[in-house]
């Protein structure tokens, strides 16, 4: 173990990088309790800057607000939102009437040069760009 966390100091990028962060990747990394800032600063020795999409924030807050909701998410959600002030991320509209967050992400990505920290293996097969996501439960891995 501690020979690939060597492995993946030694390869760190060195590259300033704009991550996006989708709802399901920020709740799951609350629930696994991964430092997701702290491990993506690990895996890439550039400057990283965040953002977050305002559709991504009123989602939390539904699940946040929403009754009959799993009290462990709305923890989740509620905790999201404290770990989301630390890294002052930038919040951006995404363009589009599209009901589909997912639909607006990709619209918004698609030809920049931004990361998406996500889980969702649909998302994750729409689009060129470099993907974030958990490995082994508690790793980041950028593909």
């Amino acid at each position: 173990m501690q020979l690939k966390r060597i492995l993946f100091i030694r390869n760190k990028l060195r590259i300033s990088m704009k991550i996006l962060l989708d709802t399901n990747f920020v709740i799951t990394c609350v629930k696994q309790k991964i430092d997701f800032p702290s491990l993506a600063n690990e895996i890439i020795s550039g400057e990283i800057e965040w953002i977050i999409p305002q559709d991504v924030l009123n989602e939390l807050g539904n699940i946040k607000d929403r009754k009959g909701t799993k009290v462990a998410d709305k923890n989740a959600a509620k905790l999201s939102f404290e770990i989301l002030q630390t890294i002052t991320p930038k919040i951006v509209e995404l363009p589009g009437k599209n009901p589909n967050v997912d639909i607006k992400i990709v619209n918004y990505i698609m030809n920049k040069p931004i990361v998406l920290a996500t889980l969702d293996k649909n998302l994750k097969s729409r689009i060129d760009n470099k993907i974030l996501t958990i490995r082994s439960r508690n790793n980041l891995e950028l593909i």
